[in-house]
């Protein structure tokens, strides 16, 4: 079972008893990279979220101002990753992420 930083669920699914979400009605998760652990988003979540069949997986890194697009998942890895950088218009599935806010740990109210 994994706690993604933000998930895209289907809003009937919210209807449904319980606290935990199938992983087969997940669209999309996002991760935040932690600076204590950016493995586990990186290394293990890139291998399990595919293997889930989760669609679109975006990584968040406030550590280097990136961002990667995770898409086409195929057994335990996704076929397409789209990188991107904090202030660009990122593509995610049927969606647009705008991450001109986003900020990078140690930089908050830079502009």
């Amino acid at each position: 079972m994994r706690r993604p930083d933000a998930v895209v669920i289907p809003e009937d699914v919210l209807d449904e008893e319980g606290l935990a979400v199938d992983a087969t009605q997940v669209l999309a998760v996002v991760e935040i990279v932690s600076p204590s652990d950016p493995d586990n988003d990186y290394t293990e979540k890139l291998a399990e979220y595919p293997a889930m069949g989760i669609g679109h997986y975006m990584i968040v890194d406030p550590r280097t101002g990136t961002i990667e697009v995770h898409s086409a998942p195929c057994k335990d890895r996704y076929q397409v990753k789209d990188p991107y950088i904090f202030g660009d218009t990122a593509p995610f599935g049927p969606w647009s992420v705008e991450t001109g806010a986003f900020r990078r740990y140690g930089k908050a109210g830079s502009s």
